[in-house]
């Protein structure tokens, strides 16, 4: 699960969120990019603060395994999407550090 540490680890590396309002020509909710190391939110997909809030997690899973360069590990989506899960429901602290570090409030 992701964790408080693997946060600010990403956070002192300098990731960036950045909360975009045109779509993704994909219609994703949410994706990571290493080259500009952000995390990009696509609010028009977005349809709760509970989406977002995974969505949010799921990316931050993506940056971390590619910092640590374990990216296959994850590289399924399923993968991904359990682990946000599981670390909304388990540790709740860590969305909440997020949103403070980034200074994020209640969803849509």
């Amino acid at each position: 699960m992701l964790s408080k540490k693997d946060v600010l680890t990403l956070y002192d590396e300098g990731l960036e969120i950045k909360f975009r309002r045109k779509p993704h020509p994909d219609k994703l909710r949410g994706e990571y990019n290493p080259g500009a190391f952000q995390v990009n939110i696509y609010s028009p997909a977005i349809t709760s603060g509970r989406e977002r809030d995974l969505t949010i997690l799921h990316e931050f899973i993506h940056a971390r395994d590619d910092r640590q360069g374990t990216v296959n590990e994850h590289a399924c989506r399923a993968g991904v999407e359990d682990e946000a899960r599981k670390t909304f429901d388990k540790r709740p602290e860590v969305l909440m550090l997020i949103k403070e570090l980034y200074r994020i409030g209640p969803g849509p």
